[in-house]
């Protein structure tokens, strides 16, 4: 049984797929605390004009995803809390997984076939090979 789940959002399809997932396992155990982590890449640039411009877009992006994370979390009714971190994604989600002592990381899987991913990588192949509790892909 899970007791802590971490699910990181970043407000794709995917990730809400992820989040009514880890919902559904809430409400099939009360004791569930879901953590809804929102993961702000780390992104610098050299032009302060278009780096305080973006830094803006982002944190109304950021709001806007952590918002109807709550939302939708407060219309389930189960116990949670919503985090918001900057960095690398997968590093911080795994840190976090590691943190909050999760039993299981609930994401969103891109979908990428196996050559795409063996050549770029991705947060959820990364996740999934360094997190300390099994994870969860949902497509």
């Amino acid at each position: 049984m899970y007791n802590r789940i971490v699910v990181p959002i970043d407000g794709s399809p995917q990730a809400w797929k992820a989040l009514d997932h880890a919902i559904d396992l809430a409400h099939a155990h009360s004791s569930v605390r879901l953590t809804a982590l929102h993961v702000d890449a780390s992104v610098s640039l050299n032009e302060p004009v278009f780096g305080t411009e973006l830094d803006h877009a982002v944190a109304a992006e950021d709001k806007q995803v952590i918002d109807s994370a709550i939302r939708k979390l407060t219309s389930a009714g189960v116990n949670f809390q919503a985090m918001h971190q900057s960095g690398s994604p997968s590093e911080v989600i795994c840190q976090t997984a590691t943190q909050e002592q999760a039993d299981l990381i609930v994401m969103g899987s891109r979908g990428l076939g196996l050559v795409k991913e063996m050549l770029l990588g991705s947060v959820s192949h990364a996740v999934a090979q360094h997190a300390i509790c099994p994870v969860l892909l949902v497509k």
